[in-house]
């Protein structure tokens, strides 16, 4: 018997298949529910993650650049070592504190002693006057003349010079209590960094195999070739970066020594660090120049600023291409256009950031590039009359 046309008119007739769309349409919003919230716990947690960690950021990837660059230096340690690995970790954090941390403490500790004796020179020559220039000083394009005539009126007014420092005293100062505050936080995160490279190294085997198996899982054999871009990118990048430095500062210590500057191993190491930033070396040997002409030494004066300017400076242009452009995959302008960058966006850690950064994308548009073909202009048929 049918029922009735009004129970027919409430329920309508459909499509089995239909029928079954409608029981899964309305069991929908539970899953989607269930989505969502499986994909708010895993926002959270990657952000609670985050500010767990977020102290030792800096200090962590610190290490990983560590770890990644000195990945062969570790190796000869553990062949010392006969396979021992722990053994070989404890050594290389030891080797890695020795050559690193202890020569950043060293610095800092002379830094903080010599502090007071540099007060007084400054104060000192400010009490006494500039001496007269030197000749070479106006032979200097654009700014020579200029230079020339305001250190000839302050050398014959000394009063002169100590007003027109003064407006600079406080910003001096707090600048140097901003440093000291710098460098007392900088060796804590480098000693945590160098602790968590000798980590990093120990069980570096399984976290490359992890990394490669990402890449490959995400990106096939191109994600394997970044991935190789990017660790070949930071190990020349420190290479470059370290060897420039050593150099730098070798051959400043070698120019202070002759010209009988005072302090000659802080103002070496001082240059090291200070040949991170470009044009930094000249900080210390330009003011050198200066002290050594106010103390009439006119002619180690000179020399002083003929040898940082081409000598110390000119080395940063030879030795860095020559240690860098091993094994970076890009032209060496947009790494250095990637380390300047990455330092003015990153601060220290944008040396390594910027030319990764750089490197890699340059690459990924090398193989979009390469895979392009040419339009087939030639094949494409002209509409019929």
């Amino acid at each position: 018997m049918e029922p009735p046309e009004a129970d027919r008119g409430t329920l309508p007739r459909e499509p089995a298949g239909r029928a079954e769309g409608l029981t899964i349409v309305a069991a929908s919003p539970s899953r989607n529910f269930e989505q969502y919230a499986v994909l708010a716990t895993l926002v959270l947690l990657t952000l609670g993650c985050y500010l767990v960690v977020r102290p030792f950021l800096t200090a962590f990837l610190w290490g990983v650049i560590i770890a990644v660059s000195s990945r062969a230096l570790y190796q000869r340690f553990v062949r010392l070592v006969r396979g021992r690995e722990k053994l070989a970790a404890t050594l290389f954090g030891l080797f890695l504190a020795a050559i690193l941390f202890v020569p950043i403490c060293f610095f800092a500790v002379r830094l903080a002693a010599g502090a007071p004796d540099l007060i007084a020179r400054i104060d000192q020559m400010l009490a006494g006057g500039l001496r007269e220039p030197p000749p070479w000083l106006g032979s200097i394009p654009l700014v020579g003349k200029g230079a020339l005539q305001w250190w000839q009126s302050v050398s014959a007014d000394p009063e002169r010079l100590r007003q027109e420092l003064r407006p600079l005293a406080k910003p001096i100062r707090e600048f140097l209590v901003a440093a000291g505050a710098g460098i007392s936080s900088g060796v804590l995160q480098f000693a945590l960094a160098i602790f968590i490279a000798a980590l990093l190294s120990l069980n570096g085997a399984t976290l490359t195999a992890t990394v490669d198996r990402i890449a490959a899982r995400l990106g096939g054999e191109r994600g394997l070739r970044q991935v190789a871009i990017v660790r070949s990118t930071v190990r020349g990048v420190f290479r470059g970066l370290l060897g420039t430095c050593a150099v730098q500062a070798a051959l400043a210590m070698i120019g202070f020594l002759i010209a009988g500057v005072p302090g000659v191993v802080p103002l070496g190491m001082a240059t090291f660090f200070l040949s991170l930033v470009p044009l930094g070396p000249a900080l210390l040997w330009l003011p050198a120049a200066l002290w050594l002409n106010a103390s009439g030494h006119a002619g180690m004066a000179t020399f002083m600023a003929i040898w940082g300017l081409v000598v110390v400076g000119g080395a940063e242009n030879i030795v860095r291409p020559l240690l860098m452009g091993k094994g970076i995959q890009a032209p060496l302008a947009v790494v250095f256009l990637g380390v300047i960058g990455g330092m003015l966006a990153f601060g220290f850690l944008g040396l390594f950031i910027g030319p990764t950064i750089l490197t890699v994308a340059y690459n990924l548009f090398q193989e979009w590039m390469a895979t392009l073909k040419a339009p087939a202009s030639d094949t494409v048929r002209q509409p019929q009359a």
